[in-house]
């Protein structure tokens, strides 16, 4: 099992879980599986999570992003939820990463979007985020919702 460790820019580090690993490769790629519990909704996706629904999340290290797809216990899928943020690294309790707010989501029906750029923006003003950085990260969410618009 590995936890994951989302950095926020201003120090503060949240563990989103621990996740069975599912795949690994000695190239750096590592597949983690997580059972949900059910109450809320998926962050930006809008739709109820469910007890059953399963989250396979696949990093690999040294990427600016990683996805995470939910699907119902059925199969059916609830979307994905692209994280853009500084290169993922992997250490052998937890795979870290500082998240950069701005997102990318694919909708179970396929609709695609950058979401919470405006929260990059305020990162940017608030001192957290350099304005490099920032414009790194939305180059790189930029280039996911072409790859997953196709």
């Amino acid at each position: 099992r590995l936890e994951i460790g989302h950095g926020k820019p201003d120090g503060r580090l949240i563990s989103l879980g621990r996740g069975e690993v599912t795949g690994w490769d000695p190239e750096g790629k590592v597949t983690l599986e997580r059972a949900m519990r059910g109450g809320g909704s998926y962050d930006a996706l809008g739709v109820s999570k469910e007890s059953g629904d399963v989250a396979v999340t696949k990093f690999r290290e040294g990427r600016w992003w990683y996805p995470t797809t939910y699907t119902a216990d059925d199969g059916t899928s609830k979307g994905t939820y692209v994280n853009v943020c500084t290169p993922v690294e992997l250490f052998p309790e937890m795979v870290r990463y500082v998240d950069l707010y701005v997102d990318v989501i694919r909708q179970g029906d396929g609709t695609v979007e950058i979401v919470d750029a405006d929260e990059l923006e305020d990162a940017v003003d608030d001192g957290l985020v350099s304005e490099e950085l920032s414009e790194k990260a939305m180059n790189v969410a930029e280039a996911v919702e072409r790859a997953l618009s196709k």
